[in-house]
């Protein structure tokens, strides 16, 4: 059977499955209201000379490249899900360190859902505040027509009310849909800049005698890029468990093995995203900075996306979320409880504290080599592109992004097909 069969193969289980077609159909019909909402736009602002400076300066094109080019349009959607995504990673954070929420988090689903509600109101809070700094950024560059306090009640409120309906869309898509909601959005909003970018990317380099070239090069990289992350998403570390059978003695040998699947990158696309927004925040600051002041220019220039400086910070906060994610996502101490009431053991490692720093050394291993990737592959096409002054306008972070995205959405319609006794894609 050949790929294009298989695939073929794949989709026609999907369609016989009727809760699997709907819950795609749901997705689908989600992404085609995020879109059109990237197209309304908050009336008062010249959009044309707000997507002449977004093209221009790297923070704003970073910007809208979150948004899916609504904040070129100043749409209603312009703030994106950024607020959600600053929201929930501030909620984690004090999570992790106030330990009165963290009792809350563990009281099952009416602790999660308290967490979940308590980031929805940051939520609106984040953004009405990164709303307010938007008007005031438009109106400092002279990009409204009729300013004053009208322009601010009616464009921070139709910001945020765009940014809670996507919230709630994102949500719809986890609940209803095929799941990673937030996640889903984000991809759509980068991968509907791809084209623009590929289309400018040729533009720019027109007129080069060495234009098949250079793009063979690019496309390369690109394919090289793609292949490197998928490999590493679907890499594991396999950690070997031995489990005794009822009646029989370890000393006897005589039980099943099995294994505990680390992936490499457990993390998935998380740090990448949390990152890029935290990386906005330097940059948003120095654009409200007057520009009487000297110091503007130099700190423009320091968190330019292509400065070393701002590559290293990158990298760093990538690495540092890398690792608290995986905290939030694996708990070493719970896997050797239950490895423990279910007599298994890994071989040569006693249960309980000696099995727990064992996972806790394995999995700091793993996250180390999984941060280092994520942080090399979100900067290295940049430092590549930068210094062979290549005018691409599309990096690591968002081939990260889409191709995480879209395996982590295979994956979870693979657990469907292979739910119902259908054959997955992987």
């Amino acid at each position: 059977m050949t790929l294009i069969e298989k695939f073929n193969s794949k989709l026609s289980s999907i369609i016989k499955i009727p809760e699997l077609r709907e819950r795609i159909f749901f997705t689908l019909m989600m992404f085609l209201v995020a879109r059109v909402g990237t197209l309304i736009p908050a009336p008062g602002v010249d959009v044309d000379r707000l997507a002449a400076m977004t093209a221009q300066n790297d923070i704003l094109g970073y910007i809208n490249m979150f948004s899916g080019g609504a904040f070129t349009r100043v749409s209603i959607f312009a703030l994106g899900i950024i607020p959600y995504i600053n929201s929930s990673i501030v909620v984690s954070l004090l999570t992790s360190i106030v330990p009165q929420l963290e009792e809350i988090q563990k009281e099952g689903e009416s602790g999660r859902n308290k967490i979940t509600q308590w980031t929805r109101y940051l939520t609106i809070a984040i953004a009405v505040i990164q709303g307010f700094g938007v008007c005031l950024w438009l109106q400092s560059v002279g990009l409204v027509y009729n300013p004053g306090v009208g322009f601010f009640l009616t464009t921070v409120t139709t910001l945020t009310a765009g940014t809670i309906f996507l919230m709630w869309v994102g949500e719809q898509i986890s609940i209803k849909g095929i799941g990673n909601g937030v996640s889903l959005i984000i991809f759509l909003n980068v991968i509907s800049r791809a084209p623009s970018s590929v289309v400018q990317t040729i533009q720019t380099m027109q007129g080069n005698k060495f234009l098949i070239p250079l793009l063979a090069l690019v496309a390369f990289l690109g394919t090289l890029t793609v292949a490197a992350v998928v490999m590493f998403q679907l890499g594991q570390r396999k950690i070997p468990v031995h489990y005794v059978g009822k009646g029989f003695s370890a000393k006897g040998g005589m039980g099943q093995n099995s294994y505990i699947p680390l992936r490499l990158n457990s993390s998935g696309v998380m740090p990448v995203i949390f990152a890029s927004v935290f990386m906005l925040i330097p940059g948003v600051i120095v654009n409200a900075i007057p520009s009487e002041y000297s110091i503007k220019t130099t700190l423009a220039i320091i968190f330019n996306q292509k400065h070393p400086v701002y590559m290293l910070l990158y990298a760093v906060i990538i690495i540092f979320f890398s690792f608290f994610y995986t905290a939030l996502v694996f708990d070493p101490e719970k896997v050797a409880e239950n490895l423990k009431q279910s007599g298994g053991t890994i071989p040569g490692i006693r249960p309980g504290n000696e099995t727990v720093e064992y996972l806790e050394g394995v999995v700091t291993r793993i996250t180390w080599g999984g941060g280092l990737f994520l942080a090399l592959i979100s900067i290295l096409p940049d430092i590549i592109f930068t210094s062979m002054n290549l005018p691409v306008y599309f990096g690591g972070t968002g081939i990260i992004i889409v191709v995480g995205v879209a395996l982590d959405t295979v994956q979870q319609i693979d657990a469907h097909l292979v739910m119902r006794d259908y054959k997955g894609f992987i």
